[in-house]
């Protein structure tokens, strides 16, 4: 019988959607601006909730946004955003959504075609900056590069945005891989399992 797979251990839930996200989407590269702003939309989302809400609610997050294209969310007005705080499926919060519009039309304006991507991955040089934590405590909840991320979105305009929520959009586009030292997925010669989930 083939040993259990150990996973980080937020992944170590009895709950199937979040170690399949932990296994086949968490720190693996991530590309295309249209996929980084859906990232970091759900990292607002979840700011002060757990990932695994969000995750549950992805789905819906995902519909009602018009799968974070970015130029559909750009446009949504007023009485969009009432819709949207009128459907329990997803994270009724006003100023998250609103602030996830806002961020649209900021990226639509200042970062055409794939020019988010770009710049996103530019504060690692293109590359994985590869952590080597041994376990869940002792990750930090955000470290000097998330800061300076931060600092770099906020000034720009970017709303929402925290240096703990940075980090977590940083972790989960793989620009840095946290997966801790005993976890299957960090670097221990396995291939991976499959590509990312293409709606993400």
């Amino acid at each position: 019988m083939a040993e259990p797979l150990y996973r980080c251990d937020w992944a170590q839930v009895d709950d199937p959607l979040m170690r399949s996200y932990h296994d086949h989407e968490w720190g693996r590269p991530l590309h295309g601006s249209q996929r980084l702003f859906a990232m970091l939309s759900l990292e607002i989302f979840q700011c002060g909730l757990s990932w695994q809400l969000v995750l549950h609610r992805r789905q819906a997050l995902f519909k009602d946004f018009d799968n974070f294209d970015i130029q559909a969310v750009a446009a949504f007005d007023a009485d969009r955003i009432d819709r949207l705080m009128a459907d329990p499926a997803i994270i009724r919060n006003r100023r998250k959504i609103e602030a996830t519009v806002a961020n649209a039309a900021l990226i639509a304006r200042q970062f055409p075609g794939e020019a988010f991507d770009h710049y996103c991955w530019s504060f690692t040089g293109g590359l994985t900056i590869n952590h080597d934590y041994p376990d869940d405590p002792s990750i930090p909840r955000y470290d000097h590069l998330s800061a300076i991320v931060c600092k770099d979105m906020r000034d720009l305009g970017l709303r929402f945005l925290g240096p703990v929520t940075v980090h977590s959009f940083l972790q989960a586009a793989g620009m840095i891989n946290d997966h801790q030292h005993d976890c299957f997925l960090n670097g221990c010669g396995r291939p991976p399992l499959d590509p990312p989930d293409p709606t993400i």
